[in-house]
This record gives structure tokens, sequence and C-alpha cells, in this order.
């Protein structure tokens, strides 16, 4: 989400009970070199099911909704 800053997603994902990583995922020269200042990941797994993935979507929204 270009412009939004990676742990203001990470923040407003929380408050809908969704749990990213934020940061510099341990690749902090590699991102210095794109001028990225942090990322956002969402990590998916064959036991997540389809609404959790529901829920990530609608919260990725209100991201845009309120910082895009």
């Amino acid at each position: 989400m270009d412009g939004i800053h990676a742990h203001d997603i990470g923040t407003i994902l929380d408050q809908d009970g969704v749990a990213i990583r934020t940061g510099h995922h341990c690749t902090m020269p590699a991102m210095e070199r794109l001028g990225v200042p942090a990322t956002a990941r969402a990590s998916l797994a064959l036991y997540n099911t389809r609404d959790e993935i529901d829920v990530l979507v609608g919260a990725l929204g209100k991201v845009r909704e309120i910082l895009g």
C-alpha cells in the first residue's frame, strides 16, 4: 500500500484481530538500498480458513478507507 507506513497497517489490522509482521524482517540492507522504510507481511498457511482470509481482506480495506 503505497504511501502508508507498515506500522500503521499493522496497528489497524490489530484492531480487527488480524496479526501481521511489520518492520525490517532482518533485511535492513536490502530495504535501505530499495528505499523502503518497512514492510507489512501476512503469513498464510494451510490451516488458515477462508473466513480468516476474508477478515484480513476486510481489514486491509479498512486501512485504505482510513489512510488511503
